[in-house]
């Protein structure tokens, strides 16, 4: 799949941009299908995608150049050429969750209970991306043996142009970029069922604990997958993926057990 689909006003549109607005689409329709189905007013959710989507553009174009500072270095003001490509989708996420909480911080608000109503959108935001990044053969999981048999095993044919150095002869890959979006489509599931359990019958989650359980899993998800991924640098021991998920998870575990534990809390 190409890596443009055509130029509007001589600006590129970008098959990835194509992919993010996609996610943000999806999420934000069962962002508002959740507030509404919680009684909680559209107008709040609203006034969070104005501030959260702009938000979520900085802090994604600022996650990518980090993460590829050298590439800016001699050029800073390429740093605002948006119109070249170049986003973190995940720094994204990040930006739009500093706005709900600085949002709630104003406005007097629990964070935590709209943190707990957003996490469906936001995991089903990931599970669209990742079917983007499968179909757009972005990344790839380690390659199958040559020898494969045509047993109608699920993998990723990859076009040549598409193959990393040193693997132009492997036809097929693990598709680790659809595992995940199935592995996070469940976790959307048991978030779900957690929620309906509670809200139905043990009434003991706190306001928060939603959240953390899906970013814990979620990340729990990311962290697992990253070990499969075909590496871009081999000889890095925790690539910065896995090391991001790994610190999220174990953040996510240890707010869970302090938002269980005590009645007060930051953002409550």
């Amino acid at each position: 799949m190409g890596l443009i689909v055509g130029t509007v006003f001589g600006l590129p549109i970008y098959t990835y941009g194509l992919v993010v607005l996609a996610a943000v689409l999806v999420g934000a329709a069962v962002a508002w299908m959740n507030v509404r189905l919680h009684g909680e007013r559209t107008g709040t959710l609203l006034d969070l995608l104005l501030l959260g989507l702009p938000a979520a553009l900085v802090c994604g174009r600022l996650g990518f150049v980090l993460h590829h500072f050298a590439d800016y270095a001699s050029h800073l003001l390429t740093v605002l050429c948006i119109w070249q490509g170049g986003l973190s989708f995940y720094g994204g996420m990040l930006g739009f969750l500093l706005a709900v909480v600085a949002y709630s911080l104003v406005q007097g608000v629990s964070a935590w209970r709209w943190l707990d109503l957003l996490v469906p959108a936001f995991l089903v935001a990931i599970a669209v991306h990742e079917l983007g990044i499968f179909g757009m053969q972005l990344t790839m999981g380690s390659p199958f043996p040559p020898d494969l048999p045509n047993d109608h095993t699920l993998a990723e044919y990859v076009e040549y142009r598409y193959r990393p150095m040193g693997f132009q002869d492997m036809l097929y890959f693990f598709p680790i970029a659809l595992y995940q979006a199935g592995l996070q489509l469940a976790v959307f599931v048991l978030v779900a069922l957690a929620a309906f359990v509670d809200g139905r019958f043990l009434h003991c989650l706190r306001p928060g604990c939603l959240f953390l359980l899906g970013l814990g899993l979620a990340a729990a998800v990311r962290l697992g997958c990253g070990f499969f991924y075909l590496s871009s640098d081999p000889g890095s021991v925790l690539p910065l993926g896995r090391l991001l998920s790994g610190g999220t998870l174990l953040a996510a575990i240890a707010l869970f057990v302090v938002r269980s534990r005590t009645r007060q809390s930051l953002f409550s």
